[in-house]
Formats: C-alpha cells, structure tokens, sequence
C-alpha cells in the first residue's frame, strides 16, 4: 500500500467536512431557515447557526495571511440560505489556501492556540457539532432533513470532489 501524505489526508477531510455544511445549507426546507426554534430567544435560528459556523475562525485566515481572501463575515439576522451556501464555499477554499500553506510551511495559525493540522481539526468538530444541531433543530421545526440528505451528508468522498 502506497503511503500518504498525512497533510493531503486532513486537508481533504476538511474539504469534504466543509462541503457538507454548504450540502446540508443547500437541502434544507426554506421554512426552517429563520423559523423561532423552540426555547425561545435564547436559542439560535438555523440561519443564525449557519452564519456563526461560517464566521468562526475567519479572523484567524486573515491574521495568518493578510493578502489572502477571506470571506466576510455573514449577517446572522439578513443571510439568505444562497448567500450562506456560496460563503460556506468561499470560507472552504480560504482554509484550504491558508491553513495548507501553514502546514506546508511549518507555520502556526496566527492567534490560534495549536498547530496548524489541529485548527482543522478543531474546526472539523465545531462545525459538525453545529451541523448536528441545525440536522435536530429542523426536525423539531417541523421540516426534517429528507434521507438523501441525510445520505448525502455521510458520502464524504463525492461531497469532497464536489467544488464550491
């Protein structure tokens, strides 16, 4: 068996992980999106969900490599599910770009804690624990996730080849 190289391994992993989120953003019943989830105030929308995953270490890319383009933040309050979905996707190619040259380079995130392999990581967990919730939260909404969705989202090899 061929060795790989541990870094292309984790990079392709979040990109599959990555492009679940936009995925699972792109199939979900439009009635879900901004509808009040029950708890009240207190607890997030889906559109609000969606907009925190996506803002979530972008300011990290951007202290790391200045030049790079980042995607800008989302408005949790006015996001449409399109413009999550093509931010979903632009914040995927920006990691990409940024965090696999700090590992190509032997660079740390700037600001982040860890290494470089682990703000991936770090992210991958965060994200899915995010996805989780939105996955639980439209079905008590109402609206739950169809099965090919649902299927869609654990066919991480074509939701890795897939572009943003």
């Amino acid at each position: 068996m061929a060795r790989r190289d541990p870094a292309a391994v984790l990079l392709r992993a979040y990109s599959s992980s990555a492009r679940i989120n936009q995925f699972l953003v792109e199939h979900l019943d439009p009635a879900v999106w901004r509808a009040r989830p029950p708890g009240g105030e207190r607890v997030r929308t889906i559109a609000a969900l969606v907009a925190h995953v996506h803002n979530c270490g972008l300011r990290y890319l951007e202290r790391t490599d200045p030049r790079a383009r980042v995607p800008a933040e989302l408005d949790r309050a006015r996001v449409t599910p399109a413009q999550a979905a093509r931010a979903l996707g632009a914040k995927r190619q920006a990691v990409l770009r940024v965090v696999g040259a700090a590992i190509a380079e032997g660079r740390r995130i700037v600001g982040f804690p860890h290494d470089a392999p682990s703000y991936l990581l770090y992210y991958m967990a965060h994200d899915n624990h995010h996805r989780g919730q939105i996955v639980m939260l439209a079905r008590q909404l109402g609206h739950p996730v169809s099965r090919q969705t649902m299927s869609g989202m654990w066919q991480w090899h074509a939701r890795g080849e897939e572009s943003s």
